[in-house]
């Protein structure tokens, strides 16, 4: 399954990385992180106008999603969240890692798979199989 990754996850992956992942892939299948561009151009902008611990943990999110996760031109953006929200909604073949509860609310309603961290736990709502 591919995984849109939004700015909340990124940064938290950055602090929390995932432990967790071989048993989650193990029970749904692959799971394929995809990290948009203007998600990268958000984390860009977090590390210019950012205080220096800020500024950091966005450098290192950049650095982390060009080197372990690929990077995916879907347009640009001028409301990241309602793009990814958008586009996962079109697109029913991608789920959503996000962090925000606002986001997650309207995935949700929208019917689209949603990865979530908490306690140190991945949480994956509205898994729908197709056939």
């Amino acid at each position: 399954m591919e995984i849109i990754c939004d700015t909340s996850f990124i940064i938290a992956l950055v602090s929390n990385p995932i432990k967790c992942l071989d048993k989650v892939e193990n029970e749904i299948g692959k799971l394929k992180f995809i990290v948009p561009t203007f998600v990268l151009d958000e984390l860009d902008l977090i590390e210019k106008k950012s205080g220096p611990k800020k500024s950091m943990v966005a450098n290192t999110a950049i650095r982390i999603s060009k080197l372990k996760f690929e990077i995916k031109d879907i347009g640009k953006s001028k409301n990241v969240d309602k793009d990814i929200l958008n586009y996962a909604t079109r697109n029913k073949r991608f789920g959503v890692a996000t962090l925000d509860g606002k986001l997650l609310n309207r995935l949700k309603m929208a019917e689209v798979t949603t990865i979530t961290l908490s306690k140190n736990k991945m949480i994956i709502a509205n898994r729908y199989f197709e056939g």
